[in-house]
């Protein structure tokens, strides 16, 4: 018997405002396919994103690759997984933000699983309003551009931001400098 599609979550992917999604759909023959997102669900959607297949036998291995042991993981329906995901990239959407290029690719895992399915609902942000938060491989200039979408779209006083001093070294959204 064919098992249902699941969804693999860090489990603190709403306090920390990132974590990595995992949907995975069982195949026949012991076949596994995994479409695997790092979902920001403070402000950018799907900041990454792949498509891979495994063998059924492997495919333990391949979750504690990607969530090492001690950190938390949950398990959910694939229904969940898919509401969640789009969910954060019509949100980052709205924003201005596009999911990372290769969602389309990744995004087919979840094809005939209805979000529909879930009656969870999903608060995307952080208190109100989009919260940017500068990942420790973020350039200038990508929180440059960032930033200047957030102050393009929403103003200076509609959304939060978060990140070391060095990531804003020279950035000038609307004249003011960072």
């Amino acid at each position: 018997m064919k098992k249902a599609p699941q969804t693999y979550c860090d489990s603190g992917i709403f306090d920390e405002g990132i974590g990595q999604v995992v949907i995975v759909r069982y195949k026949g023959g012991g076949r596994v396919e995994m479409g695997v997102f790092l979902v920001d669900v403070f402000c950018l959607g799907v900041k990454n994103a792949f498509f891979t297949r495994c063998d059924e036998s492997e495919f333990g291995e391949y979750l504690r690759k990607l969530f090492p042991e001690g950190k938390p993981l949950d398990e959910h329906s694939g229904a969940w997984g898919r509401k969640l995901v789009e969910g954060a990239v019509e949100y980052a959407r709205r924003i201005g933000f596009a999911p990372h290029r290769d969602y389309k690719q990744a995004a087919r895992v979840m094809g005939g699983i209805n979000p529909e399915d879930c009656e969870e609902t999903f608060d995307f942000g952080h208190d109100g309003k989009p919260l940017f938060i500068a990942g420790p491989n973020d350039t200038s200039a990508q929180c440059d551009t960032i930033m200047k979408v957030l102050m393009r779209k929403l103003g200076k006083d509609g959304y939060h931001f978060i990140a070391p001093v060095s990531a804003f070294d020279g950035v000038k959204v609307e004249g003011e400098e960072f």
